[in-house]
């Protein structure tokens, strides 16, 4: 998935969270409120407070139920469009300041003329959210901060039947005014003062806790993934540590090996020199033929600079021996031009085609549980350029990287393969280049200037 995909994704998600919610609020609106009433009638004739407060956690429940999806959705459809450009980052603030109370004006025409107070606690309850908003990004998923959201909000709603917060804006409509002169008028106003403080606090309390708590956890789990990078990023420096102390290793081992083989071809030419024509001066011949070949292939091991002419074909036919004895090689297709396959080219052979190994590597890791595993290797001239193409019909290249080179492919490689890739093309005086097909897969292309003009 790429950023820009990415970014509608999100804006998609947090569009549909937000509708969702607004919709939720309005099938809220259809809860009826006779129950608040008929408590309050009882609290009236009996004089029994568990009707008071079966009459207040009524209307605060159902005043936090209506809160949490109308604050919600709107932060949601104002992050949404925050996503569209980075001029409009300030929308998950503004549009609820409108949004909100809108909806209040409006319901309160729904719900039958009732007098919804914008006060205080409205106020209260948005900035809440808006600061659970910021503190609490780091959780994941929206069902654990819509808890935590929940609490705060019921938490504030409460205040509103505190009759000693009238004074200060709070309690304004006419439910939580019936509510409070019913307990004033029966002398039980501290009685609701005393309930509206303690569920207060102890909301509160629990909201605090739960985001705390939730936050920490968060914490520890991107803690968490940052040690566990570390250790694969610590591994991937030990392998390569390993694969330099082996590649040392082979050097040495190869050098060794060029002590004998000059005393093999010297021997061999003499012996060819003193044979007269026919079968055994051509044994002789190939021998030191053979040998003259092995040891332009320990040059070019121990050597980066070390080169040799030889056409595109004869390149491909190396490589194609190399991976010869690999189950996937039938998966393998070479595309090019006869007459690309005869150019000649002046290279290392023996990492140029290992680097091209490493490639076709990646691409069989990348289709092994593809559907189609297909691996293209094509050769293109443009000018005096030869461009070598490794296609596969596998993933692709994931997109969280900012280095190419290092990046991180779908199948969980470290990239070193490509960075050998990399150091072989520069010292070829080339380029590596890798990027998506346009129809899905990788697609790796070594660009070399190594084409000798046909003479």
């Amino acid at each position: 998935m790429t950023e820009i995909d990415h970014v509608q994704w999100r804006m998609r998600r947090t569009l549909a969270v937000g509708t969702v919610c607004i919709g939720a609020w309005m099938a809220t609106l259809q809860i009826k409120v006779s129950a608040i009433f008929y408590y309050l009638e009882r609290f009236a004739l009996h004089d029994d407070g568990r009707y008071l407060l079966a009459s207040a956690t009524t209307l605060v429940s159902l005043n936090t139920l209506r809160a949490v999806f109308l604050y919600v959705g709107w932060f949601n459809l104002g992050e949404s469009l925050s996503h569209l450009s980075s001029r409009w980052r300030y929308f998950p603030w503004l549009v609820p300041l409108v949004g909100v109370p809108c909806c209040y004006a409006l319901l309160s025409q729904v719900q039958g003329g009732l007098t919804l107070h914008f006060g205080a606690p409205a106020v209260f309850s948005i900035v809440t959210v808006v600061v659970m908003q910021m503190t609490t990004r780091e959780v994941k998923g929206w069902i654990a901060r819509l808890v935590v959201i929940a609490l705060l909000v019921f938490a504030v709603q409460w205040l509103d039947l505190a009759p000693m917060l009238s004074h200060w804006g709070f309690g304004g409509g006419e439910l939580s005014s019936a509510v409070k002169e019913f307990a004033v008028v029966a002398d039980w106003g501290w009685v609701l003062d005393a309930l509206s403080f303690g569920m207060f606090f102890s909301a509160a309390a629990g909201g605090v806790a739960a985001a705390a708590l939730l936050v920490g956890a968060s914490q520890r789990d991107a803690n968490l993934k940052k040690i566990r990078e570390r250790d694969l990023e610590i591994a991937a420096l030990r392998e390569d540590a390993i694969r330099i102390r082996s590649h040392r290793e082979v050097q040495q081992l190869v050098h060794d090996l060029a002590r004998p083989l000059t005393t093999i071809l010297g021997m061999a030419d003499v012996i060819a020199d003193s044979l007269p024509p026919g079968d055994l001066r051509r044994y002789a011949e190939r021998i030191s033929g053979s040998g003259a070949n092995m040891n332009q292939m320990i040059n070019e091991l121990l050597r980066e600079e070390a080169r040799q002419c030889v056409p595109v074909s004869a390149l491909f036919e190396y490589v194609l021996s190399q991976i010869s004895a690999f189950d996937w090689r039938h998966s393998v297709t070479v595309s090019a031009d006869d007459s690309v396959l005869a150019k000649r080219i002046h290279i290392n052979q023996i990492r140029l085609s290992r680097a091209i190994v490493n490639l076709l590597d990646n691409a069989n890791l990348a289709v092994r549980d593809s559907p189609v595993k297909e691996i293209r290797l094509s050769a293109t001239v443009e000018g005096h350029d030869l461009l070598l193409s490794v296609i596969d019909s596998g993933p692709g290249f994931s997109k969280t990287s900012s280095s190419p080179m290092r990046g991180v492919s779908e199948w969980g490689s470290t990239g070193f393969g490509l960075a050998f890739v990399e150091e072989v093309a520069k010292n070829h005086g080339g380029s590596l280049l890798i990027a998506n097909g346009s129809a899905g897969g990788a697609v790796v292309r070594l660009q070399l200037s190594m084409i000798e003009e046909d003479r």
